[in-house]
């Protein structure tokens, strides 16, 4: 886990949640423990079920009405995909997720979460996909 700073926001935001569900992977109870990507993987060499998490985005609020302009609240949200061959795996992979990122992190707060199911791909495609989007406050 690495501090996080409003100088680097992005980058220590988006170290911690990756570390922090990648250390966890092997407690979520799935068929099995699911590989954790920064980005699409090569379509060649994916395992499922798998993760992906995407850039973090930072939207700044609140700013002070003072000369120097400073945010006094950020808004962050962090989007996971989730793709599996098992229906079954999505629901307990997001499961694992939703409760690992809902243990306190310091430096942010989780203020909501929202899941959605993405694609099912037609042609006997055996891969589901699910989306989870994860708001954090910072002050």
């Amino acid at each position: 886990m690495v501090t996080i700073i409003d100088s680097t926001i992005r980058q220590t935001v988006y170290e911690t949640i990756y570390d922090t569900i990648n250390v966890a992977t092997s407690t979520f109870g799935a068929s099995s423990a699911p590989s954790v990507y920064g980005g699409y993987p090569d379509e060649r060499s994916v395992s499922f079920p798998c993760i992906i998490i995407q850039p973090v985005n930072v939207s700044d609020n609140e700013f002070t009405i003072d000369t120097t302009r400073t945010s006094s609240t950020k808004d962050i949200v962090v989007i996971t995909e989730i793709y599996a061959t098992k229906n079954k795996d999505l629901d307990i992979i997001a499961d694992g997720i939703v409760n690992t990122l809902k243990s306190p992190i310091s430096g942010i707060f989780l203020t909501n979460t929202e899941d959605a199911y993405g694609i099912m791909l037609p042609n006997d495609n055996k891969i589901k996909q699910k989306t989870l989007t994860f708001t954090f406050m910072r002050r």
